[in-house]
């Protein structure tokens, strides 16, 4: 085990100013790491079940490269003869969904590094994670009264890996740019989907595949925008032999990883406080014999996801799903070399059964087997703290680095209204004031009752003051002080209760500015949301920001 820096809390704020961006490390500082974490790996001879790491880098480098080439060429029918299998590469991943212009700053950042590094970005499409909505939110209303309206680009269906996802009604997938752009008409938007979903739509033609006219709409933008990364699905991924080797290495260690990645998990949650035992992902489970691998499996004809478990007998280990149905047996032990593993492996496609990688195993392969730096969002970076662990304790090697980016851009349908958290913290102490203190808020010389009301305020004040601040009193003084400070009391909150009488008009202002503040701010969280999908933008709005960040 390679020793650790001590493990404290960070903390990743989300940028929401307009146009904000955070990035952890700078994009500078981020070359820098990209250059040391490929010379710590590129020649790293650690054994990984008869293969050195160093080797199987340089393979899945390979795989992973041609594979995106003729993925990114032939789907999305853009020239990538300058991708060079070798090169340093950068790796940013999310599902093929249409996000927000935060996650598709990712793409762009890593375009900037790979540049200055003379490399190339492989975006890995995480079509393994489930797909469910059929539909984007687009903003309705008015300024004043903002909401949020769904707009489908298909009809709803099941919930399924997004691999498995196709477009079921043809004739709302193509109609979907003219409607959202008819949403945004008379706020005076021009969305960039309608730039866009030509190119969604041709591959519609060819496929019916939902994350391929997805991922098409999305590269084609890109594409004019002078952006030109590769992209490769994980469902492609995880068919390498490269993929395969390390889910050999896993499973062959099992025991170990399994005690190591729980183990890590546990910390995480002390360390952050954190009492769910599904967040941030569900520890493995051990059933028996079996033990729980990090990896999901489905059939073709039957596209749910069930978690793998693996139990090991003598030199074979054999892989079931969580309802106890075999898939595989595996020539394969703690001591054994992976290859007759992956040769069976290999086979589980042809077989309609697909064998994925799960959220932090995704990270722990990209991060040791194909990138230079692997790119972050918010959310990745937080659980990928245990990933650094992870690999630390089981791999036996320091971690890699790797860069955090995400951004906030508002999309400019209506202004925002100034009005803050603070304005309406300021009005909710005023009013807890003109209750409590409303003598703060009166003068002398406007009504003969209320000077008299104030200045008994103000001489029961100075009383109380004066009482506080005895000492040494005798038992009976005490006795005596207290019947006098309760009655003293209860006169003061009686003058209190009166003067409140005349700041009635004070406090029917700040009322009514209260309420306006809460019903701005509510509006704002429509007005500022950052979590609009990027095609909803316009061009002017989201180019010069983030091809700013080549």
């Amino acid at each position: 085990m390679t020793s650790e820096p001590p493990w404290h809390r960070t903390h990743l704020a989300v940028p929401r100013a307009d146009e904000a961006l955070l990035a952890v490390p700078d994009l500078n500082a981020a070359v820098a790491a990209a250059k040391i974490n490929a010379a710590g790996l590129d020649d790293c001879e650690i054994d990984l079940q008869g293969r050195p790491l160093s080797r199987l880098r340089r393979e899945a480098n390979g795989e992973a490269i041609r594979l995106a080439r003729v993925f990114t060429s032939d789907v999305l029918g853009d020239a990538v003869a300058n991708a060079v299998v070798g090169e340093p590469l950068i790796v940013p991943g999310h599902q093929p969904a249409l996000y927000h212009p935060g996650v598709w700053a990712k793409n762009f950042a890593s375009a900037g590094i790979a540049r200055r590094l003379g490399g190339s970005v492989l975006n890995l499409i995480v079509d393994n994670d489930i797909y469910s909505r059929p539909a984007i939110d687009v903003p309705a209303g008015t300024r004043a009264e903002p909401r949020r309206e769904a707009v489908p680009f298909d009809v709803l269906q099941p919930p399924r890996p997004w691999e498995r996802a196709k477009v079921k009604d043809a004739e709302t997938f193509r109609a979907f740019a003219s409607r959202v752009s008819q949403k945004l008409r008379h706020f005076g938007v021009e969305p960039i989907v309608d730039a866009a979903w030509p190119a969604a739509t041709s591959r519609l033609a060819l496929c019916g595949t939902l994350p391929e006219c997805l991922t098409a709409a999305r590269h084609s933008i890109e594409a004019d925008w002078g952006l030109h990364n590769l992209e490769l699905p994980m469902s492609r991924l995880c068919e390498t032999d490269s993929f395969l080797w390390f889910a050999g290495h896993l499973l062959a260690q099992l025991p170990r990883f399994n005690e190591v990645y729980n183990g890590t998990l546990s910390e995480y949650r002390r360390l952050y406080r954190i009492k769910s035992r599904n967040h941030p992902v569900p520890s493995l489970e051990e059933r028996g014999d079996w033990l729980e691998a990090p990896f999901w499996v489905w059939r073709d004809d039957a596209p749910h996801r069930r978690r793998v478990f693996a139990r090991q007998s003598g030199k074979e280990t054999m892989l079931a799903d969580d309802t106890g149905d075999v898939f595989a047996t595996l020539p394969l032990a703690s001591t054994m070399d992976a290859c007759c593993a992956v040769e069976v492996l290999r086979t589980l496609p042809s077989q309609k059964i697909r064998f994925r990688t799960r959220a932090l195993t995704t990270t722990l392969f990209a991060r040791l087997f194909l990138a230079d730096t692997f790119m972050h969002g918010i959310g990745g970076a937080k659980y990928d703290e245990m990933t650094d662990r992870i690999i630390a304790r089981f791999i036996g090697i320091p971690a890699p680095s790797y860069a955090t980016v995400s951004a906030s851009l508002y999309l400019p349908f209506a202004e925002p209204f100034d009005a803050t958290s603070e304005d309406e913290r300021r009005l909710l102490g005023l009013l807890r004031d003109l209750d409590q203190n409303p003598q703060r808020h009166l003068s002398h010389g406007i009504d003969p009752v209320l000077d008299r009301r104030l200045d008994e305020k103000e001489a029961l004040i100075a009383a109380q003051d004066a009482a506080w601040a005895e000492r040494g009193l005798s038992k009976s003084e005490r006795r005596r002080r207290s019947a006098e400070n309760g009655v003293r009391f209860e006169r003061l909150q009686r003058i209190t209760q009166d003067l409140a009488t005349f700041t009635a008009e004070q406090r029917r202002h700040a009322l009514a500015e209260l309420e306006s503040v809460r019903r701005a701010r509510k509006a704002n969280r429509v007005l500022t949301s950052r979590e609009f999908t990027f095609a909803l933008y316009p061009e002017a709005k989201l180019r010069p920001f983030l091809t700013g960040l080549m």
